[in-house]
């Protein structure tokens, strides 16, 4: 068990270790003056959004590049949000408001697609803040690195109570390791709040995006363009970067988690199934050892050590990453992170077997 518990650990440090390499051999892309490029579709589906639309329409509408339409996709509000964007466009020429053909974000993205003409689409999501000069980063980008998919840097807001630090660690953790795990070649992770791609890339593997499973829309699509040896880069810079929302409940957090982690079944990437088990492993093998310390109390001095090797791992993740997402007390917030992080992660991965089994 000793040696076992050893090796997982290890594992998990050298993973984290390669994903750190990743973001640091990434440099942070300087973007120039605005200058002319491709027009460009935006795509935001929207669904129940009303008390983020004002928020989201003034900050694309203030983008220093504007050769661009905004598609926002209605798929079924019932809170006005038809109707405010209704009122919106009125001085806002690019912003088109479509209905959802399908249900879904995934149909929703799809109708948007096949809407649109344009060489270069982004897709937003309705709750995100993009800086005046997002578009312009990566319009510059797309233009300088060839490219058939390109992963955006997507922040977390917080207030700075426990449990929106909690969030934001936890976000920033999943985007730094999706960026450090393209830059070495092996990408696993995307996130359809701010990501970019061409629109033939997208049809092209169209068949590949399993619209019969709710979601995964950015994830279905990374893996394709993978399989398919596409050009997958991620956009080092703040200015392409934008602020989500905070889940403002525990439920909804918990909810959230687990619809993510309910559809690691039908992802077929090895890569991602052995980055999300190495993850599970190096937190269950931490409480598994604790648990038998009960019983066997020099487990205990075994439960510490694998916990103290994962602390400084996390550490070195947060230290290097922060600066550029702005995280706040990173020893402390890591420390308490880890210290929740295996709980939450055997939990999270439980209730998603339950659901999954009991079909949600």
């Amino acid at each position: 068990m000793i040696i076992l518990s050893l090796i997982i650990i290890f594992g998990y440090a050298l993973l984290i270790a390669s994903f750190i390499r990743g973001w640091i051999s990434l440099p942070e892309y300087k973007v120039t003056d605005v200058r002319k490029g491709p027009r460009v579709t935006i795509i935001a589906p929207c669904k129940n959004e009303l008390k983020h639309l004002s928020n989201l329409l003034g900050a694309i509408k203030d983008q220093t590049y504007r050769e661009f339409e905004l598609i926002l996709i209605d798929d079924g509000s019932t809170d006005g949000s038809w109707e405010f964007a209704s009122q919106f466009a009125s001085g806002f020429p690019e912003l088109k408001q479509i209905r959802n053909e399908g249900t879904g974000k995934k149909n929703a993205i799809k109708t948007a697609v096949l809407k649109s003409e344009n060489e270069l689409i982004v897709t937003l999501d309705a709750d995100c803040i993009p800086p005046s000069g997002w578009l312009n980063a990566i319009v510059q980008f797309y233009q300088e690195k060839t490219s058939d998919l390109i992963i955006c840097p997507v922040n977390m807001n917080s207030d700075g109570s426990f449990f929106q630090e909690f969030q934001q660690f936890e976000f920033v953790s999943l985007i730094a390791s999706g960026a450090g795990a393209a830059a070495i070649n092996m990408p696993i992770l995307c996130n359809g709040a701010n990501l970019a791609f061409r629109r033939e890339v997208w049809l092209r593997n169209m068949d590949r995006l399993h619209f019969e499973v709710p979601g995964g829309d950015d994830i279905f699509l990374l893996q394709s363009v993978k399989k398919r040896k596409g050009i997958i880069r991620f956009l080092k810079s703040r200015e392409a970067t934008v602020i989500t929302q905070s889940s403002d409940s525990l439920k909804s957090f918990i909810n959230q988690r687990r619809r993510w982690a309910s559809k690691k079944s039908a992802y077929a990437d090895w890569q991602l199934t052995l980055t999300a088990l190495v993850i599970f492993m190096a937190c269950f093998i931490i409480l598994f050892n604790l648990f038998i310390a009960v019983m066997h109390p020099q487990y205990l001095l075994l439960a510490c050590v694998l916990f103290l090797f994962k602390l400084l791992t996390d550490i070195s993740m947060f230290h290097v990453v922060g600066e550029f997402f702005g995280l706040k007390r990173v020893v402390v917030n890591a420390f308490l992170f880890s210290l929740i992080y295996p709980f939450y992660i055997v939990f999270t991965a439980l209730i998603s077997l339950f659901n999954h089994k009991k079909g949600w």
